[in-house]
């Protein structure tokens, strides 16, 4: 029995090893604001983060020294060192690798063809009926509707913007932050703001959030991570599937999430017309 139990707990060990650094990152944009940070700049700065000392990633990921440590701690490694050996590790065998995805073949086009699938399926899993409703009925009633992403986050809320456009909502979009916020400080309680993240965890959009959640506008989030900072700042989420191989960041890769999220939310406002239409006297 007793070896039985340690041959168990040296299989979990194992397991805990192979998991690729950047996808334990990935899990800490869940993680309580101050270490959901440092993972963002983590991941998307690996090649510099590998690089900086404790005192310099520190400063760049606006961080106390501690908090980086304890997200060492929280991920599985002894400290700091340990951490950045491991990512050193994964970041050079990835660079390493043959340009993935470069050659023309039928199978590049496949694989292609699956991620996107996935990405979308998996999506579809994660919508709940109710919270689509939800969101949809402000929107069609809403004075403005403003929509703000950051980054490849942007063309999701541009895509987002022209669908709901043509399902008759007053949308407006936003490229640069600082307009976002601007428009965000005006909003009422008759506005909806609609905040897309992949992290969850980019601050400019999730100040844009807050501000409009602050004042009162129903606010909508659209986010990988429903337990993200943006998360918390929001009436209703919409939650996008992860993209399915980790450290696949390509920006056509992860779009068709929104299109189908948008299509999924303007299927959901002509429902809602169709009801107030029967509902109208006289019609």
């Amino acid at each position: 029995m007793a070896m039985q139990g340690e041959s168990s707990r040296l299989s979990s060990q194992e397991n805990e090893t192979h998991t690729p650094v950047l996808l334990k990152v990935e899990t800490a944009l869940d993680f309580p604001n101050a270490l959901a940070r440092v993972a963002l700049y983590i991941l998307e700065n690996p090649k510099k983060a590998v690089r900086q000392s404790l005192g310099e990633l520190s400063a760049a990921s606006q961080s106390g020294q501690a908090t980086i440590f304890r997200l060492c701690r929280e991920l599985g490694f002894k400290g700091f060192t340990d951490f950045k050996l491991a990512l050193a590790a994964e970041v050079g065998q990835l660079e390493s690798e043959p340009n993935r995805g470069v050659s023309l073949t039928v199978n590049s086009l496949d694989e292609t063809v699956s991620l996107i699938s996935r990405s979308v399926l998996n999506t579809r899993q994660l919508v709940q009926p109710e919270v689509l409703a939800s969101a949809a009925l402000p929107l069609l009633s809403a004075r403005h509707v403003n929509i703000y992403g950051s980054g490849d986050s942007g063309l999701a809320a541009e895509v987002l913007f022209h669908r709901l456009r043509r399902s008759g909502v007053n949308a407006r979009f936003f490229a640069n932050a600082g307009y976002a916020h601007e428009a965000a400080e005006t909003m009422t309680k008759e506005d909806v703001a609609i905040a897309i993240s992949q992290s969850g965890a980019s601050p400019d959009t999730v100040e844009f959030l807050r501000k409009a959640h602050h004042i009162g506008a129903f606010s909508l989030a659209i986010t990988c991570h429903p337990k993200s900072s943006l998360a918390k700042v929001s009436n209703a989420v919409l939650q996008m599937a992860r993209l399915p191989q980790p450290g696949l960041r390509e920006q056509m890769i992860a779009l068709p999430r929104a299109v189908f999220l948008a299509e999924a939310l303007a299927i959901a406002i002509a429902d809602h017309a169709k009801g107030m239409a029967r509902a109208s006297p006289g019609k």
